[in-house]
């Protein structure tokens, strides 16, 4: 196809630069679901088979928010301490934090007062925070209840969700409202210039 220099609708430099991005880090045990909620929240699917997350793993969204079009970089950091450094690599530059743990899980809940410390020391900028207690689909082997969850979030100032990951309750308001928040605290609505309709 034959096109001449200039005559692209948009300059791709300008294009470029008023893409939003935006960096969510999910933290916590290995096997509390934080890789199968980023996956729902990605691809809306389920994978039943765990297979522990070796290092990091990752998903990418394209999310309207407020009439904006964020790019969503989603990073899943491994629970396994053999992996700190790399952790502590990736808490750089984040704009959300869920920290999740698994609602039939007592020492999930237990420790998540560590990876508050983990994260307060390495990030480089305070991150908005989240409590994610997931699995909520199994009524019948959950032992943390919402109470003690909520006492817990509102001893830290931070919003908790409860979400299943499998059937995805609560995994897209979780995400969606986290994201609102960083709009907000971003200011980006007055940044980015959303058209009219």
């Amino acid at each position: 196809m034959d096109r001449k220099p200039g005559t692209l609708a948009k300059n791709p430099k300008n294009a470029a630069s008023s893409l939003v991005w935006i960096k969510i880090v999910g933290i916590g045990n290995s096997g509390v679901g934080k890789t199968c909620l980023i996956k729902h929240f990605c691809e809306s699917k389920f994978s039943s088979g765990y297979q522990p997350t070796v290092g990091v793993d990752y998903g990418f969204k394209i999310q309207s928010v407020q009439g904006m079009d964020l790019r969503v970089h989603l990073w899943d950091l491994s629970g396994n301490a053999e992996y700190l450094d790399v952790r502590n690599e990736l808490y750089a530059n984040t704009d959300a934090v869920f920290l999740a743990f698994d609602l039939t899980n007592q020492a999930s809940f237990e420790s998540l007062d560590i990876w508050l410390r983990e994260l307060t020391k390495y990030a480089n900028s305070p991150p908005e925070v989240i409590l994610c207690g997931n699995k909520l689909d199994q009524k019948n082997k959950r032992v943390i209840s919402a109470a003690d969850a909520n006492k817990w979030a509102s001893g830290h100032k931070i919003k908790y969700y409860e979400t299943s990951s499998s059937n995805g309750d609560g995994v897209e308001k979780m995400f969606v409202d986290v994201l609102e928040k960083i709009v907000e605290k971003k200011h980006l609505k007055e940044i980015v210039k959303i058209p009219q309709i």
